[in-house]
């Protein structure tokens, strides 16, 4: 291959460089950045299966696996670079090897196509994605279930709208999130079980004819749960895949969020029933007293960015029919931000979770009386009153008292005044 030039090209003449920069966008970023290794793991996989149907002899495929091997050292080492003119990282590997070792990188490509190079690659990290994102949720619900274990019978006032409801624990409050995670970990394995199949060999969506490619071969050296056998298919799981990625993994960003508008609102000064260290707080520049939780604002915020990424790809992949689209290469980037957001999530809650402090006098000082008023229902319910009854006696005598109060209160402050 001849440095410079696309490997789509057979003229001399050049991309229009508005053209180039508008095609390619962050493409070779990402694969640089991210995904080089799952290339490199796709094209030995793929390599060795060319050997086994002659296509390569055993001095080509030691040549091959010695440059992608040099290729993932390089690129660990900070050394091997994707560039603009590249288009991704496909092409990188392709040229690298051509223009080292000769004629035998012109072979590598045999069987397959950009498409199911990208794939691949994006199939392998999914899955390593999956697999650790799983694991650091269900450690993360272990984490809130440890927390409530300390605090299981330590009360705290329960709030609907808003506003105080009803008595609960601190126990039952962190333990609904342990239990929302497991959940969560219900669609993450689902959508790994759905994900685990091998696209490669599909090419452009569309087979290779007069060549018997093994992808029963590169299904199980790649650690495939099972070969995506329907060329067109591999092609169409495109974009359909993140979706389902993102989809799965919306849950436990979700449930994060959620817990993060709770901290902001009980760790105000107000309540102050929780505070974390201040390695977890943030400053103000022009107010010397401030605490600020600002990192559950932007966990707030991100769980909003996150369904945004999210919508990004179902758009794309929603509009579009069978077969390769160049809309596709879009997906990757919000795919990849969404899956990057969630992982920062995970890590960061790990730490805030065992750090919690949780302030029994100030969750006992909360616990007033409307807090029980449904209780005092409930007990006229026990010896035999309806409900209804009940409710509207027990409203009548809360109200009669609250209002009785404030006027005591007022009469207090009136005569305190006038003195």
């Amino acid at each position: 291959m001849e440095k410079g030039k696309k490997i789509w090209q057979s003229s001399s003449g050049g991309l229009h460089p508005l053209v180039e920069a508008f095609t390619v966008g962050d493409d070779y970023r990402l694969d640089g950045e991210v995904l080089l290794p799952y290339d490199v793991k796709a094209s030995k996989a793929h390599a060795q299966m060319l050997h086994s149907i002659g296509v390569l002899t055993q001095e080509e495929l030691d040549v091959l696996l010695g440059a992608l091997g040099e290729i993932l050292t390089k690129w660990q080492e900070g050394e091997f670079k994707v560039l603009p003119e590249h288009e991704d990282g496909h092409t990188a590997i392709e040229e690298y090897i051509t223009l080292k070792y000769g004629d035998v990188g012109k072979k590598i490509h045999t069987g397959r196509s950009r498409n199911d190079q990208s794939l691949v690659m994006l199939r392998l990290y999914m899955k390593d994605k999956l697999s650790e994102l799983t694991s650091g949720v269900q450690q993360l619900a272990s984490l809130f279930e440890n927390k409530g274990t300390e605090a299981s019978d330590v009360l705290m006032p329960g709030y609907t709208h808003m506003q105080k409801a009803m008595p609960t624990t601190v126990g039952l409050w962190l333990g609904s999130f342990a239990c929302a995670l497991r959940d969560a970990t219900i669609a993450m394995e689902a959508a790994t079980r759905q994900i685990d199949q091998n696209p490669l060999g599909s090419a452009a969506g569309f087979g290779i004819s007069h060549l018997q490619l093994n992808r029963q071969m590169t299904t199980e050296a790649l650690g495939f749960e099972r070969l995506q056998a329907n060329s067109l298919y591999c092609g169409f799981s495109r974009g359909y895949f993140e979706n389902i990625v993102l989809q799965a993994l919306s849950q436990c960003m979700i449930v994060m969020s959620r817990f993060a508008v709770d901290m902001m609102m009980f760790t105000q000064q107000e309540t102050a029933f929780f505070s974390l260290p201040d390695e977890f707080v943030t400053g103000s520049s022009i107010m010397p007293q401030k605490k600020n939780y600002d990192l559950f604002e932007i966990m707030r915020a991100n769980g909003r960015v996150y369904g945004s990424l999210q919508q990004q790809v179902q758009q794309i992949v929603t509009g579009l029919g069978s077969g390769y689209h160049r809309d596709l290469q879009v997906t990757k980037k919000a795919f990849i931000e969404g899956v990057s957001l969630c992982s920062q999530s995970i890590e960061l809650m790990h730490q805030i979770v065992p750090a919690l402090r949780i302030h029994q006098e100030r969750l006992r000082s909360a616990m007033t009386r409307e807090l029980y008023v449904t209780d005092e229902v409930y007990k006229h319910v026990a010896n035999g009153m309806a409900f209804r009854e009940a409710y509207q006696k027990v409203k009548a005598e809360f109200f009669a008292h609250t209002t009785a109060n404030a006027k005591a209160s007022a009469s207090d402050n009136g005569a305190a005044a006038t003195h």
